[in-house]
């Protein structure tokens, strides 16, 4: 049987756990992890299957914290201790973005500056994750070093929700490992091992599957509503379809505001004393930010037309395969003042602020389409052996016997061991937005 370790709220490895009934191991990719291990009870195994204290595997990232503990009595069958637990990335969801977060390049970065802020160096100490020594033990692991960049505006969320929403997006994974005492939060993306691990029944290491095909929640166009009361409000339009092919959602995104501070807009766009493009302007005792130029990405062809029309000297180019309309001389937002204080409030003018409504329409969008899923038993040890040979998160292929082929992602591995012996679950998804 596989051996499973305690450690205890410091991280520490007090036991271990190697003649049990049985133990269920369910890894998820983009979702939160758990653990359910049944034993027979012992005073020894109660000193240590406590709640807080942690389960961890030897060959596994997955670190589960203790969260239920039961124990069942009975005459004849004797007493066993019911142990579950959840994957510490369910740590994220324990903080709460306080306030506005304004972002407007790498999505990594933004995650990681998110989760560096809410619990690995936040401004009030007592939400850092510490030990019992109160020293902090949540930091950052190594950057996955990902590309894709999102202009958008948080308030409230929770973290672990934010991240979530995120990796789904991009179909990246998200994992919060223990080392040396500490906890390592960081990204990560599934290799694509499609041309090399397939399952079949050709293959003779596919025991069952289950296909699933849901067209019940389509959206290809998105009618975004933002700050403003009726007629009056903020709106813009995400996506292009036409007749029986235009399904149509609507996104109240009134929580974006036109408002942010001085220090958030000069981190987005710099001003040209620190190394950016921008400078206050002042006309008729009126102040503006302006930017020498600004690229701004394009999302569709209506926004790029909207965006020829309104700053005709501008041009479009591509950076790291992204398309862009670079516009020259843009006032980008209005200022109280020449020389305002990082907390001063500025309002986005509607180039900037059309962006962060376009961004949360196809954000909302990505929600939505054609979902198919392959759920399905493998063989553990026939043709491929599970972290060996392929991985959570990794792309495979998966044919069922009337012939349907999808070359999908792991999104979750269920792993028994029970006196049966050891069995593996995957769930493959692939997702078809339409």
């Amino acid at each position: 049987m596989t051996e499973v370790y305690v450690l205890n709220r410091d991280l520490e490895r007090i036991g271990v756990v190697d003649n049990y009934t049985s133990l269920i191991w369910a890894n998820r990719y983009s979702d939160i992890g758990d653990c359910e291990l049944y034993v027979y009870a012992t005073v020894e195994l109660l000193k240590i299957l406590k709640k807080n204290h942690y389960l961890v595997l030897e060959d596994d990232d997955m670190v589960c914290r203790i969260e239920t503990i039961e124990i069942d009595t009975d005459v004849e069958n004797g007493n066993y201790l019911i142990v579950t637990g959840y994957d510490c990335k369910k740590i994220l969801n324990q903080r709460v973005i306080w306030g506005q977060t304004n972002a407007d390049g790498n999505v990594e970065d933004y995650i990681r500056d998110i989760v560096y802020k809410s619990l690995v160096n936040p401004a009030l100490p007592e939400r850092a994750i510490r030990n019992a020594d109160g020293r902090q033990n949540f930091l950052l692991g190594a950057k996955a070093g990902f590309t894709e960049v999102t202009t958008e505006q948080t308030s409230y969320k929770q973290v672990g929700e934010k991240v979530q929403e995120f990796c789904k997006l991009y179909q990246w994974g998200y994992k919060v490992i223990v080392d040396n005492d500490n906890f390592y939060f960081s990204l990560y993306k599934g290799a694509d091992r499609s041309n090399s691990v397939i399952f079949s029944n050709d293959f003779e290491n596919l025991i069952s599957t289950k296909y699933r095909e849901d067209s019940s929640s389509l959206g290809n166009v998105a009618l975004v509503a933002g700050e403003g009361i009726g007629s009056n409000r903020s709106r813009n339009v995400s996506g292009y379809a036409e007749s029986l092919d235009r399904y149509e959602i609507y996104v109240d995104a009134r929580d974006i505001s036109r408002t942010i501070t001085w220090g958030d807009l000069i981190k987005m766009y710099p001003t040209t004393d620190n190394g950016g493009h921008g400078h206050i302007s002042e006309f008729q005792q009126s102040f503006y930010y302006v930017m020498n130029f600004i690229d701004i990405q394009i999302v569709d062809d209506n926004q790029l037309a909207e965006l020829q029309s309104a700053y005709p000297s501008g041009q479009v180019f591509k950076k790291d395969g992204i398309k862009y309309y670079r516009a020259y001389n843009v006032i980008i937002a209005d200022l109280t003042s020449n020389s305002p204080a990082e907390n001063d409030s500025v309002t986005l003018r509607d180039v900037i602020y059309s962006v962060y409504l376009l961004s949360c329409g196809y954000d909302k969008l990505s929600e939505y389409g054609t979902v198919v899923s392959f759920e399905g038993s493998v063989e553990p040890d026939v043709t491929f052996v599970y972290k060996q040979d392929y991985f959570l998160g990794d792309l495979v292929t998966v044919e069922n016997e009337y012939g349907i082929s999808r070359k999908a992602r792991i999104v979750e591995v269920v792993e028994t061991n029970d006196e049966n012996g050891y069995n593996i679950e995957p769930k493959f998804e692939y997702i078809e937005v339409n």
